[in-house]
């Protein structure tokens, strides 16, 4: 797939995250190109997963590693674009990864289309425009099987 990218995106870049979720061994598997590191709530707190590489397409030596982590029953992964980072409100200020994570806290108990819904209209508060994409994944593992709730802004 790197290959058939390289010199093929228009001087486009080009960022990817890669989540494998299995739920008979209670592990994730990630891996990103330049992406934002996923968020997890385990236990009420926000941990960040970075394990990251060079965007897509750009390097045609860029390697990725991947990154294993233990899932337990209630835990909740969050993948985003940049763009929710980087939306800045009249003063210049970006919303941010502290901002993201203290909503992803402070919403577990709601279930995951509604902390979508919750990040995005919080979002939209804050900032004065939208000036990039804007893509939520939120995922809960429930044990043996997962929800799986995508909001995508118009």
């Amino acid at each position: 797939m790197i290959t058939v990218l390289h010199g093929n995106t228009q001087e486009q870049f080009v960022t990817a995250a890669y989540v494998y979720l299995d739920a008979a061994s209670a592990t994730l598997r990630y891996s990103a190109a330049a992406h934002p590191p996923m968020l997890l709530l385990h236990a009420g707190e926000v941990v960040e997963i970075a394990e990251n590489g060079l965007m897509l397409a750009a390097f045609s030596f860029a390697t990725y590693a991947t990154a294993v982590h233990p899932l337990s029953p209630g835990d909740r992964l969050l993948l985003y674009t940049d763009g929710l980072l980087e939306a800045a409100n009249a003063n210049g200020e970006e919303f941010g990864p502290d901002r993201l994570s203290q909503l992803l806290k402070q919403s577990a108990h709601r279930n995951a289309e509604d902390v979508a819904d919750h990040i995005v209209s919080s979002l939209r508060t804050w900032a004065r425009a939208q000036n990039d994409d804007l893509t939520i994944l939120i995922c809960d593992y429930a044990g043996q099987s997962m929800q799986v709730s995508c909001d995508f802004p118009q």
